[in-house]
C-alpha cells in the first residue's frame, strides 16, 4: 500500500485499450498544471484508504488541459464538447466501451460523496 497509484498521463487512447483488454472501467482525472483543488484532492482524497481501494479497481489517467498546444489544447476542447465545461477538476468513470457512466465536478472535502460517485 506503498507509493502513488500508478497513472498514466496524457494518453486516453492507452488508457482505453488498457480498459478494454483488462474489462476495467476508466477513471479520467482532467487536471492542470496550475490547479490548485486538483492538487488538494490529489494529496487528501486520492489516499484515503477507502477511496484509494476504489481507485484501484480503474484504469486510471490524468489529462492536463492547460498546457501549451497538443495534446492539452485538444484535451480541453474534448471536456468541453463531451462533458460541457472546462472547470477543473473533473472526473469522468468511462467503460471500455467509452460510455460515461458519471461525471464529479470539482473538489470535496467529503470522503461518502466522493466514494459514492466511484462506486456508480
Amino acid at each position: 500500500m506503498s507509493g502513488e497509484l500508478a497513472w498514466i498521463t496524457n494518453d486516453l487512447e492507452a488508457a482505453v485499450a488498457r480498459s478494454k483488454a483488462e474489462n476495467k472501467r476508466i477513471f479520467v482525472d482532467f487536471t492542470g498544471y496550475t490547479c490548485t483543488n486538483c492538487r488538494w484532492m490529489e494529496a487528501n482524497m486520492f489516499p484515503k484508504p477507502a477511496v484509494r481501494a476504489e481507485l484501484e479497481k480503474f484504469v486510471r489517467v490524468r489529462l492536463y488541459t492547460d498546457g501549451e498546444g497538443e495534446p492539452y489544447e485538444g484535451f480541453q476542447k474534448m471536456q468541453e464538447q463531451r462533458f460541457g465545461t472546462v472547470a477543473l477538476p473533473l472526473y469522468a468513470l468511462i467503460t471500455p466501451s467509452n460510455e460515461v457512466v458519471a461525471t464529479f465536478e470539482g473538489l470535496t472535502r467529503d470522503e461518502n460523496e466522493f466514494l459514492t460517485f466511484l462506486k456508480k
